[in-house]
């Protein structure tokens, strides 16, 4: 596992949300050791962030309430690779984003 990774290993949806925020709040902080409560503050905004997008995605549409599930909005993943230039099916690795 990576530093600021969650278990790639691990069941899907077997972590908890706590894990979850605290890997965010340490990339938040990162390069930094020490948690500030700033740090806490921002990766609780992130989490509210991606809880309305994904609420909003999953529930309507936007064209009658009809949920549509397209892969493609929501493989983050590939969203990381774009916005960085890395090769499609390339691992993509928070710590090494992060050096």
């Amino acid at each position: 596992m990576s530093n600021y990774g969650l278990d790639s290993e691990a069941k899907a949806f077997s972590y908890t949300r706590e894990e979850l925020f605290n890997t965010i709040k340490r990339i938040v902080a990162h390069p930094h050791k020490t948690l500030t409560s700033h740090d806490e503050a921002r990766a609780l905004a992130i989490l509210v962030v991606f809880d309305d997008y994904l609420t909003n995605y999953t529930e309507s549409d936007n064209n009658g309430g009809y949920c549509v599930y397209d892969c493609d909005a929501m493989d983050f993943t590939e969203f990381v690779r774009f916005k960085l230039g890395i090769d499609d099916y390339d691992a993509v690795d928070v710590d090494d984003i992060l050096k």
